[in-house]
């Protein structure tokens, strides 16, 4: 029984049935000349050489080259399991550094407190994000997540970036062209807390220093609820996002331009606006007292109220709104996000084109 449990571990080890043999004829003597072991094996001697190098590569064996004929000696069980159980840390230490633990995609919740598996989770929201994505980390945690966002831009996501100390200008001084990463970039030499937010529907939260710390108490939050999403975002644009000094903000799209993701279509508006030049959009809305849709076709865009690029424009932190003329007068619409109605403005649009005047 013991010699059929031993070979069953060896072989999940990943030794071949010639390997366990010829291991086993070693350890019932617990020493053996290569062709003691090649007949108890039945394997030719040239042959035992090569098993001897790889049970001796495991740990399980030693060979005296100097004894004539060769002997094989087993290791005593304590150091052979020993070396056994060294390989099995090493091996769950590497899978710990390499994996990353599936979470649901966009449900529940989740507590990260790796700081590479927190990396993963901000490149797979950055690599699923499809209009918008805030990214705001410690600027010593740029490098890890650039890639994902360089790729997000190059995709057509609006993506908004806030880099955070430490070594916050040493960071931002060093990159040639942050428009390669971000629509709107700022710095902010404080440590609040991180965030990386995509499409208003998911992201994550955490702590400072789970970017920044090895392995203290430190942990992030990934959600999948819009509406938490949508109140992770409010807490951001209110409280961090302003105390940013803006370092880069890119020239908006060419006009015309569609917007399936209303935010984008403020932020572009603003732009324009700041520069004094004058806008007609197109707009399906919806009457956020009722159920009724009107189409808005030509109408002068009057202002783009907002907080995402300078100058900021809005009356509160989370406002995203575009005031167009009708032919009844100024009215006020804002985007439906995922999660929420607005709830300030006359009418919501989740779609809008706008056009030079």
């Amino acid at each position: 029984m013991s010699e059929t449990r031993i070979s069953e571990h060896l072989e999940a080890f990943g030794l071949s049935a010639t390997e366990v043999e010829t291991y086993l004829a070693v350890l019932r003597r617990g020493e053996a000349t290569t062709g003691d072991v090649a007949a108890a094996a039945d394997v030719s001697q040239g042959y035992v050489y090569d098993v001897a190098e790889a049970l001796v590569d495991r740990g399980l064996v030693t060979v005296d080259e100097g004894a004539s004929p060769t002997v094989l000696r087993a290791r005593p069980a304590a150091e052979a399991v020993a070396d056994l159980s060294t390989r099995v840390s090493d091996l769950q230490s590497a899978i710990a550094d390499v994996y990353s633990e599936p979470a649901a995609a966009d449900v529940g919740f989740e507590v990260v407190r790796s700081r590479r598996t927190v990396e993963r989770r901000a490149e797979r929201f950055l690599a699923d994000a499809t209009h918008e994505a805030f990214v705001v980390v410690p600027a010593t945690a740029f490098a890890s997540v650039r890639d994902a966002m360089a790729a997000a831009v190059d995709r057509g996501v609006f993506v908004y970036c806030l880099l955070l100390a430490p070594d916050t200008d040493v960071v931002a001084d060093a990159v040639d062209d942050f428009g390669r990463y971000a629509h709107v970039v700022r710095t902010w030499e404080a440590r609040p807390q991180v965030f990386v937010l995509r499409d208003a529907r998911a992201g994550l939260v955490g702590s400072h220093g789970v970017l920044t710390g090895r392995h203290g108490d430190e942990y992030a939050v990934t959600v999948g609820q819009p509406e938490v999403a949508n109140g992770f975002y409010g807490n951001m644009v209110s409280n961090v996002w302003p105390m940013g000094e803006a370092r880069h903000v890119a020239d908006p799209p060419e006009l015309p331009a569609t917007f399936e993701y209303f935010r984008n279509g403020v932020t572009t508006a603003a732009q324009y606006l700041a520069a004094d030049r004058d806008l007609v959009a197109d707009l399906t809305v919806a009457d956020t007292g009722g159920d009724h849709e009107l189409d808005f076709e030509g109408v002068p865009v009057r202002e783009a109220n907002q907080t995402l690029v300078p100058p900021v424009t809005s009356s509160f932190p989370v406002e995203n709104a575009l005031v167009v003329e009708t032919d009844s007068g100024p009215v006020s619409v804002g985007g439906d996000s995922p999660g929420f109605d607005p709830y300030f403005e006359d009418f919501a649009a989740r779609r809008v084109t706008l056009r030079a005047a």
